[in-house]
């Protein structure tokens, strides 16, 4: 079996990115076997190392992100991005995954990996790319982890996003995740751009739109919360 053979073998696996195992299973040869075989083909061309032990036959970086760790997705502005709701271009890239996982430099591209509680990995789907695959959020899971991790994201993106996203599904979401600061922060800004929602306040608790700023700013009654960003 030439290395050529062994490109071709890969490219027929739905995945882009492999493991030394995964490769040496698909090839049937020893691991040992297999290793030489990989670090010949990346001097070649043909394979990309991105880790040890790990190679990838595409270089789209979102397949490759996609396909670093399981589970995992797309998200934050990458999938504003990759959904044509973010303009400008990106230069890092964000996963999000239960798994912990250090950043990565890949083909000049910044792969920031983000844990998250393993009960909000849902609202996200596979889409095909290239000869391959991604996992990405769709539009209302991503308002959601952008409200979540706020500071990855501006408020002024996510009101855009929310006027093409579907209520009812950013509602049932609302419903799985069960966290009163994001409900509030949700129905405010869906009262602010005036789209119907059935979403309420349960507690009295106070919160800030921004947590991660000190200024107050001004008070929202209905809401129970300091709106401390300008929307406009």
């Amino acid at each position: 079996m030439n290395l050529y053979e062994i490109r071709g073998k890969l490219e027929k696996q739905e995945r882009a990115v492999f493991g030394l195992n995964e490769i040496s299973r698909i090839i049937e040869k020893p691991k040992n076997i297999s290793a030489v075989y990989a670090n010949r083909m990346v001097k070649k061309g043909l394979l990309f190392k991105l880790e040890k032990n790990k190679f990838s036959v595409s270089e789209d970086i979102f397949v490759i992100a996609s396909q670093l760790t399981f589970p995992s997705y797309l998200g934050l502005t990458t999938s504003l991005y990759l959904n044509n709701e973010l303009s400008q271009i990106i230069d890092k890239i964000y996963v999000l995954s239960p798994k912990k996982k250090r950043k990565m430099k890949i083909l000049g591209n910044e792969v920031i990996f983000i844990k998250i509680n393993p009960k909000i990995i849902f609202g996200y789907k596979k889409v095909k790319k290239e000869n391959s695959y991604i996992f990405i959020s769709d539009i209302e899971k991503t308002i959601i982890d952008c409200i979540l991790l706020n500071k990855y994201c501006n408020t002024l993106v996510i009101l855009n996003a929310l006027k093409k996203a579907d209520t009812k599904k950013i509602e049932y979401y609302l419903s799985i995740i069960k966290k009163e600061s994001l409900n509030r922060k949700i129905g405010f800004l869906l009262d602010y751009l005036e789209i119907e929602h059935s979403i309420k306040k349960r507690k009295k608790t106070i919160y800030k739109l921004n947590p991660s700023r000190k200024i107050k700013g001004k008070y929202n009654n209905k809401w129970r919360m300091y709106i401390n960003e300008d929307l406009k």
